[in-house]
């Protein structure tokens, strides 16, 4: 099927202009970033937009900067940017797992991570990263106000953002990791660079003597959006991380992330995925963070 031709299309160089034919044409226009996800929406008339503003000629939205304790990435970083990084690699792991695990090099090299966050695809692999980071988004209006929306509240249910009609999404705030952090992201897929069936982000803070002072555990593959799981994580906090603790993690984190079936898997097997996948990446996050320790 071929896509609804389209009244109008803008190439702005500026935030500016991009901000006030948002303004303009609110309700009409969609926002052009890698295409990854609009492209086939289009083709599948699942949205029809008059207007088509083209982000990719905008100056400073694809810049990487960590200054005062912020990791702070323009929405037009593409994906192999953040893989590559070498800094992303070393500090936020995670994200660097995350943006490598996206489809394939062609989409890689495309896409974008603001784009991949406001398609709010539950099955995605930036959303469990970037709330496992405690990520906020900054969100900015024709007027030039902006608002500041964590991760955890920006998605709101599948393909369903808190992104206004007449927003840009400009930036991505994490703040900087302390001292013996390591984070790890992985998913099960039917193929390479699928969609989720399952994903898991998970993050650690340890003790100069290595015990587990702090955690985060974020499943993703779930409806409607990325969820936390805090039991789990509270089941390492306090301890020295053995193998039977990280196990005990898993179990928990099955027992309180909700699953479902559909075509790509039945509810009992996402479970069995989170129960195995947890204690997987709690161990490599743990790894990172002693190596960084050392």
């Amino acid at each position: 099927m071929y896509p609804r031709a389209i009244k109008s299309y803008f190439a702005p160089t500026e935030v500016s202009e991009v901000l006030a034919l948002l303004g303009q044409h609110k309700g009409a226009a969609k926002l052009l970033a890698g295409g990854q996800s609009l492209m086939p929406l289009m083709k599948l008339r699942l949205v029809e937009p008059r207007v088509i503003i083209d982000l990719n000629h905008v100056q400073g939205l694809n810049e990487i900067s960590e200054r005062a304790g912020v990791l702070t990435l323009g929405a037009m970083i593409r994906h192999v940017e953040l893989a590559t990084h070498a800094r992303i690699r070393q500090s936020y792991s995670l994200l660097a797992d995350a943006a490598g695990s996206i489809g394939d090099p062609q989409i890689r090299n495309r896409g974008t991570l603001a784009g991949s966050l406001v398609h709010a695809d539950p099955a995605a692999d930036y959303p469990p990263a970037v709330i496992a980071l405690n990520g906020r988004l900054v969100l900015t209006k024709p007027t030039g106000n902006t608002r500041i929306v964590s991760a955890d509240d920006f998605f709101v249910g599948p393909l369903t953002s808190a992104l206004d009609e007449d927003e840009l999404v400009t930036r991505i705030r994490i703040p900087a990791p302390s001292a013996h952090t390591g984070g790890a992201y992985s998913k099960n897929c039917q193929v390479a660079g699928d969609f989720a069936i399952i994903s898991v982000a998970a993050q650690v803070v340890l003790t100069p003597s290595g015990d587990c002072q702090q955690a985060t555990i974020v499943i993703g593959g779930v409806m409607p959006k990325a969820t936390r799981a805090p039991k789990a994580a509270a089941v390492v906090v306090g301890t020295s991380l053995d193998e039977a603790t990280l196990l005990r993690a898993g179990e928990a984190a099955a027992a309180e992330v909700e699953t479902q079936d559909d075509v790509r898997a039945s509810a009992v097997y996402r479970s069995q995925l989170i129960r195995v996948t947890v204690p997987q990446m709690l161990r490599q996050a743990v790894a990172r963070a002693r190596k960084v320790e050392a």
